[in-house]
């Protein structure tokens, strides 16, 4: 008797089966269950992972493939980024530009509503007085046709942004130890500068060269695309060492001055553009 008792409680639990759970989903109106799933722990688990990989193949898949992944600290290259703080630099400018026109307009509206009466009755004259040369008389053809002009020339003009663009931005010389040639009639968009033969010409910013030809003269012009929309223009190069197509670094060497008596000076012309528009280089650079 106390063996088998002794081989039952040996055996007691050889029977035993795996815990399981389940799911079960109960109408309430009629106490019975419509829809029941089964569990064991092991398949818990491995729909717990599932669930967690399809989350985030899902999350993964909506940051690559929407405007979001901009979000991501990193994410950006170096020039997008570069945009983006000009962007914003811009749109203070402009706030800040707005904010005081704002208050310029609040000044002149504060002023006219005090001292509108006083201001009528001094401007407007009698009906049978003659104007005096101050009043506000009707504008001439002249003057409308150079309101006109001035409109058409402006309305085009982009040079207002090349400062905001050029936040940031530090010029290095196109020609070190030059000096400026004074021209009787100096060109505000050009710079034409005097240096020692054999004088090294230096690349103003990082960029691509996106040009290099030789002139008639028998000088050579090498034009270089820069970050922002800007563009430099070198002429009088006596021997050039970049071709089309290679990128540059700033105040990298691309080409020397006439290498011709020594007693004399080699010319170099510099111009500097931003986005189409013609800049002062004299603005931006130090020379």
């Amino acid at each position: 008797m106390t063996n088998r008792q002794e081989s039952i409680k040996k055996h007691k639990h050889s029977l035993k089966t795996k815990s399981r759970f389940r799911l079960s989903f109960i109408n309430e109106n009629r106490f019975n269950e419509v829809w029941t799933i089964k569990f064991t722990r092991t398949e818990i688990v491995i729909a717990t992972l599932l669930l967690v990989s399809a989350l985030s193949c899902l999350v993964a898949t909506i940051i690559l493939l929407s405007p979001i992944r901009t979000l991501l600290p990193g994410y950006l290259k170096e020039d997008q980024r570069q945009e983006n703080i000009v962007n914003s630099m811009k749109i203070d400018s402009l706030t800040t530009r707005v904010n005081i026109n704002n208050a310029y307009i609040s000044n002149l509206e504060s002023i006219f509503a005090s001292t509108a009466d006083s201001v009528i009755a001094d401007v407007v004259p009698a009906q049978n007085a003659p104007l005096s040369p101050d009043s506000l008389l009707p504008a001439s053809e002249n003057e409308r046709q150079f309101v006109r002009r001035f409109e058409e020339e402006e309305r085009f003009n982009l040079n207002v942004l090349s400062p905001i663009a050029a936040d940031g931005i530090s010029f290095y010389p196109p020609v070190s130890n030059a000096t400026e040639i004074q021209t009787e009639s100096p060109s505000t968009f050009s710079i034409t500068l005097a240096a020692p033969p054999e004088s090294t010409i230096s690349a103003i910013y990082a960029g691509t060269v996106i040009d290099s030809y030789t002139t008639l003269k028998g000088g050579n012009t090498i034009i270089i695309q820069h970050p922002n929309g800007f563009v430099s223009k070198y002429s009088g190069v006596k021997a050039p060492f970049v071709e089309q197509g290679d990128k540059v670094e700033k105040g990298s060497v691309i080409g020397v001055t006439s290498p011709k008596d020594p007693s004399a000076e080699s010319s170099v012309t510099f111009e500097l553009w931003n986005k189409g528009a013609a800049l002062n280089p004299r603005e931006y650079i130090a020379f």
